[in-house]
């Protein structure tokens, strides 16, 4: 019967120490996420670094212009359509290098920063708080002043130069359409850029839509605001709920190395009888889980790059799945970069009560003289 239940104590510590293995790099690969993730002066810093220095923004913008001409040439003959500002039509023809020149111009670093700092330490404050929706407000007057600047009338240059040339055909629709207005009504410009004597006018007239559109943003944009009326109006999850899974999921991320302490102890109490029994119930499965947990740090780029270009990136233009892609990887390297230490260090320590068991082992062995004299 004691035999028995022996069997049965070892069978259930090896199924502990079984998951102990691969709990070990799921457990460090949780912690260093949490850490990462949860961490709002790191992602700040990251995030402002990659907004203003990179080319995502002026990438995920150039984007933004070919969809919005795809869906205004899909609903509306918005070359003549007086519903749409002129600023508004205008920019579905940039590409991206005449969005890097209005960033230049009229989006400084300061402006940049300020937003994403407010915006990220709006967002983790949010998670402690007691609000219904995350407290973000916009400088919106550095940007506002900005543009009515110099630098706005050249950004609005830049913008400009993305019209292709008037050819004759275009001209003529503009005289016809002139001539057929009564007197004192706009007649706007087909989107090319015109020559003397109607340039000057023309730009003139794109000019005053960029300041009318820009002036009627707010000093203040409160994003909170708009968070309220999307989420009171919208089915499913509210975000009250996706506040409490936070707090959860960053509860669960924090204690994830608890994981790998209790199955210490569980594997302790069901297996080990002897300093002996450490190499095999604890040493093992810890250099194993090691190795698992280090295998991740080695190839997380490769990894991380095939799944994003063929999934969630696919559809996306090569430069903002470059940028992104960057983007992710360096916040993937503040996870893996850790957990390389902490996978050699559980790897060591396994190796080390491995070692550390035969050492006595060896010493409790019976030497081979007394051996002979029994």
């Amino acid at each position: 019967m004691k035999k028995i239940s022996n069997v049965i104590l070892k069978i259930i510590a090896f199924l502990f120490a079984l998951i102990l293995v691969f709990a070990t790099p799921l457990s460090l690969l949780a912690y260093d996420v949490g850490r990462v993730v949860f961490n709002p002066p790191l992602v700040k810093d990251i995030v402002t670094d990659e907004v203003v220095n990179s080319d995502l923004l002026p990438a995920a913008l150039a984007w933004f212009s070919e969809w919005r001409a795809k869906q205004l040439m899909e609903t509306t003959d918005y070359e003549v359509n007086v519903d749409i500002p002129d600023i508004l039509k205008i920019i579905t023809f940039m590409q991206i290098e005449h969005w890097r020149g209005v960033k230049l111009e009229v989006l400084t670093n300061e402006i940049l920063e300020s937003w994403v700092s407010t915006t990220v330490d709006g967002t983790y404050e949010w998670i402690d708080s007691d609000e219904r929706v995350p407290q973000i407000t916009l400088a919106m007057k550095p940007f506002k002043d900005r543009v009515n600047s110099e630098h706005g009338t050249r950004s609005l240059e830049i913008v400009y130069s993305a019209l292709p040339p008037c050819i004759q055909i275009q001209i003529d629709d503009f005289l016809s359409r002139l001539d057929a207005a009564p007197p004192g009504k706009e007649v706007l410009y087909n989107l090319c850029q015109f020559p003397d004597p109607w340039h000057e006018d023309q730009f003139s007239d794109y000019l005053e839509s960029l300041l009318h559109v820009v002036n009627s943003i707010p000093d203040e944009f409160n994003m909170t605001d708009t968070l309220s009326k999307s989420t009171d109006t919208a089915t499913g999850v509210g975000p009250e709920a996706i506040k409490q899974e936070l707090r959860l999921i960053r509860l669960f991320l924090n204690l994830a190395p608890l994981i790998i302490v209790v199955l210490l102890f569980c594997v302790l109490v069901f297996g080990i009888r002897s300093l002996i029994g450490l190499g095999r119930w604890w040493g093992v499965p810890l250099t194993l889980g090691g190795l698992l947990a280090l295998l991740p740090t080695l190839v997380y780029r490769y990894v991380i790059t095939t799944f994003l270009a063929s999934g969630p990136l696919s559809e996306v233009p090569e430069l903002i799945m470059e940028e992104a892609i960057r983007a992710i990887l360096r916040l993937a390297s503040e996870i893996f970069r850790p957990m390389m230490w902490q996978s050699f260090i559980v790897l060591l320590l396994g190796l080390f009560l491995i070692i550390f068991a035969a050492i006595v082992q060896r010493r409790q062995a019976p030497a081979p003289e007394e051996t002979n004299q029994t």
